[in-house]
């Protein structure tokens, strides 16, 4: 029997036993478009680290649509995955940019930063991040993880060296991939046209690593998620 996966606003503070409420759009999702019934196993995930395995107690039809009753059998605190990649790139156009946080959250990416640099064309208004918050979401009971994609906000390239994290740019004329160390590195996509000679010499003088992660010249939304990836590649799973 297939598990079905929720999104739900946070799971703190229950245990074994538990009810668990959904309305909105999961409720309809699983009443109307699964077919759920009592009984069906059903994963809740926070995006906060946490994961409810539950069962559906019961379905109502309420005035303002249908509500589920899960009863929580277990809730599974997960750590993050490690090491916490956080990707500085920035926004491809159109759909692309969305075909990216769909890609950077499958794979295990911690974070997204829409990165400022001369030659990015595209900044994100609100109302788009807000589409993109949930799009993460969306992926985060997809592919199972315990922890959503962080989607911040957009930062200069000299913001990413502030605190001392390690940076790698991934670039197709770098060396290759070397060992990571601590728990947290910053990767850093260039633009379409790629970062100016100035800011390439920016990332150099301040202890950025150039390494190579493909035989081509990627797009942004490839780049972003091939590199990831790579970095991703010995990571134990957050479940």
């Amino acid at each position: 029997m297939s598990i079905e996966r929720v999104h739900v606003g946070s799971l703190e503070g229950l245990a074994e036993g538990s009810p668990l409420p959904l309305d909105g759009e999961e409720s309809h999702h699983l009443a109307r478009v699964r077919r759920a019934q009592a009984g069906d196993p059903v994963r809740a995930h926070d995006g906060r680290g946490r994961i409810a395995h539950a069962v559906i107690d019961r379905i109502e039809k309420g005035k303002d649509g249908w509500i589920v009753w899960l009863r929580v059998a277990q809730v599974e605190v997960c750590p993050p995955t490690t090491p916490r990649v956080e990707v500085w790139a920035p926004a491809p156009k159109g759909d692309r940019l969305s075909a990216m946080i769909e890609g950077l959250a499958q794979v295990g990416a911690a974070a997204w930063i829409p990165l400022i640099c001369q030659r990015a064309v595209v900044e994100p208004r609100e109302t788009k991040m807000d589409r993109l918050r949930r799009i993460a979401e969306e992926a985060t009971k997809q592919c199972g993880r315990a922890w959503t994609l962080e989607i911040g906000e957009p930062a200069s390239l000299a913001r990413a060296f502030e605190d001392g994290v390690p940076v790698i740019l991934a670039d197709a004329h770098g060396q290759s991939l070397a060992t990571i160390d601590g728990p947290t590195v910053r990767l850093l996509i260039g633009p379409e046209g790629g970062l100016t000679p100035e800011e390439l010499a920016e990332v150099r003088s301040r202890g950025g690593r150039a390494s190579c992660f493909g035989p081509h010249v990627m797009r942004i939304e490839t780049a972003a998620v091939v590199a990831a990836a790579a970095l991703l590649q010995d990571a134990s799973p957050q479940r």
